[in-house]
């Protein structure tokens, strides 16, 4: 049985660059989307967690961007949620999680590429009890079937997407024209791996997602978009208001 006042909390003394953020002075407290879940839930993310640190499978979101989705989708009841990029299913499970409390069924389409992390990203998901809110799916998010697809499972165009994929300029900008049309009137698109930093992440070496959200935006200036974090030049730089140095960035298509 777990510590309920302890959970992440033990993670502030460990050094893999995995647990930066509960490294930061100050955060030696249980973040909410955390602290907020259920005993048997919080053993999956423990559990998961363990699992990932042994295969060395490490991507996965860090406090700052899935605590900002967590408000999103409770303040909100967003209920029609896709997710371009599984990996290995942390985000999943959360915002599973969410939907889950919410009762909101069928309300998360994940998608990514790869068929090992989505066969790992499923097997989570069965452990968690979650197949009624979530389909986890392999496939391109470059390819117009897809949005297809996710419509059909979350009935409707989706209120939140979520693009951490491939981190490459040309895709990028496909991904940001497909899904921001795919996208409810008033909806959200979240785009990780948007800071300076994060543009080498592009195996490409053409300017990742930061280029292709920059070029973008100049082009689509009805799309109300905002940048978090975008200067950060490394892991190392001084921490701004949004402590994550791979940056955010918000794009909100007006309602009317």
């Amino acid at each position: 049985m777990e510590d309920g006042k302890l959970r992440s909390r033990e993670w502030t003394s460990n050094s893999s660059p995995r647990y930066w953020w509960h490294r930061l002075p100050g955060m030696d407290f249980v973040p909410p989307v955390y602290s907020d879940l259920a005993v048997e839930e919080w053993d999956i993310i423990r559990d998961w967690y363990a699992e990932t640190d042994r295969s060395g499978l490490i991507g996965e979101a860090a406090v700052p961007l899935i605590s900002t989705l967590h408000g999103f989708i409770l303040g909100n009841r967003a209920a029609r949620i896709v997710q371009l990029g599984t990996h290995a299913g942390y985000s999943t499970l959360l915002l599973g999680f969410a939907l889950r409390r919410m009762n909101a069924p069928r309300g998360l389409f994940t998608l990514d590429i790869d068929a090992q992390m989505c066969s790992i990203a499923r097997r989570w998901v069965e452990r968690a009890g979650l197949q009624e809110f979530v389909r986890v799916a392999i496939g391109s998010s470059l390819d117009p079937g897809a949005v297809n697809s996710a419509r059909d499972f979350v009935d409707g165009p989706p209120e939140l997407v979520i693009l951490d994929s491939s981190h490459e300029y040309r895709a990028t900008l496909v991904e940001l024209d497909l899904w921001y049309h795919a996208l409810a009137a008033g909806g959200l698109l979240v785009v990780h791996d948007v800071s300076r930093f994060a543009q080498g992440f592009d195996l490409t070496g053409e300017g990742g997602v930061r280029r292709a959200f920059d070029e973008w935006r100049a082009r689509n200036r009805e799309a109300e978009t905002f940048l978090l974090n975008g200067e950060a030049q490394s892991m190392d730089s001084p921490r701004a208001f949004y402590k994550d140095a791979c940056g955010l960035g918000l794009i909100h298509k007006p309602a009317g």
